[in-house]
Order: C-alpha cells, then structure tokens, then sequence
C-alpha cells in the first residue's frame, strides 16, 4: 500500500508562512479525501511539534513527528519546505507544495506541485501507471 506523508503546513492555507492548524485549506483536505478513498495510506507530519488540525487529524491513518529515513512501503512526502526535502530512499519520492526552490538551492525535491490537489493528481497518475504489486512481491 502506498503512503503519503504531508507535512501539518502543506495542507493549510498559508503554507509559506507559519502554519495555522485550525486552518486547513478545503482543497487539500478534498484532495487527501481522495487519496484514501483510492487505498493511499495518509499520515500528517507534525514537524516542530505543529499539531493538525481536528479535520486534517480526521483524514490521516496516523500522525508522526517526522518521515521515517526509510519508509517500510512507497511513500510519498509533500511538504512546503525545501529543507524538508531529501534523496534518502529510492521508496520515498518527495513534492515541494506551492513554490520552486531557490535558484542554487542544495536542496532537491522529486517534484513540485502548486498545492496538495495537483501533488494528489500526480500520486493517483502514478499509481495508475504502476504495475499491480502481489503479496509474492
């Protein structure tokens, strides 16, 4: 099963500035509705100790303090910070939420997306185009 973490401040409103988590942006919570209605596993992460808000609790399978190194299934990270960003495993694929990184920035993300809908766009496309896995897998 495929799992996406998202980061408290990609899903609200003002994922620039700090994170409001009474504010969930409507748009994303539709789009992580999706996403487990499709079998994508979701868990917030809560960096810095930022607790979700309770709509955005209400959507995730689980909530973590952060992305582990190496996730146990493939994963998908979507954050509106660029440090967040990192290779660390060819399992997790990480998408930069609302901007492009600065120019010369060291840091690298997968991919990035306008919001959390086009990210969800991008993961149910993917899922699509990936070969059925079996538990012989």
């Amino acid at each position: 099963m495929t799992e996406v973490y998202v980061d408290v401040g990609a899903a609200c409103i003002e994922a620039g500035s700090p994170p409001t988590p009474s504010a969930p942006d409507p748009e994303a919570m539709r789009a992580l509705r999706h996403l487990a209605d499709a079998g994508v596993r979701i868990v917030v992460v809560q960096p810095n100790g930022i607790e979700p808000g309770g709509e955005l609790r209400a959507v995730a399978d689980e909530v973590v303090a952060a992305v582990p190194e190496r996730p146990p299934a493939p994963a998908w990270y979507l954050t509106s910070d660029i440090e967040r960003c990192r290779g660390s495993s060819a399992r997790l694929r990480t998408v930069l939420i609302g901007g492009v990184p600065p120019s010369g920035s060291v840091r690298r993300c997968d991919t990035v997306a306008r919001d959390v809908q086009a990210a969800a766009l991008e993961i149910l496309a993917a899922e699509a185009m990936s070969p059925r896995r079996t538990s012989a897998s």
